[in-house]
């Protein structure tokens, strides 16, 4: 199997989609992790990470799942409200 049938079989199943929304909670974590530190250098690249895994998400059409992971960690840092 070489790596085009690897990635069309990843994306017909849905585990890329999976990985990428996944992906994205992590980052969301560490940077609320990352804010907690007081390292702004640890915040900076931890912003960078989010970012970049919410455009992954973006280009496979997970937009409004990728906005309810980020909504969803907004509300908790916000104390629910």
């Amino acid at each position: 199997m070489n790596g085009t049938e690897t990635t069309a079989q990843m994306a017909a199943d849905g585990a890329l989609e999976r990985f990428a929304l996944t992906r994205l909670e992590r980052f969301v974590e560490r940077a609320a992790a990352a804010q907690a530190s007081g390292s702004e250098q640890w915040r900076v690249l931890a912003r960078h990470a989010v970012f970049s895994a919410y455009r992954d998400c973006l280009a496979l059409g997970l937009a409004a799942e990728a906005r309810a992971i980020l909504t969803a960690d907004a509300r908790a840092a916000g104390g629910g409200g």
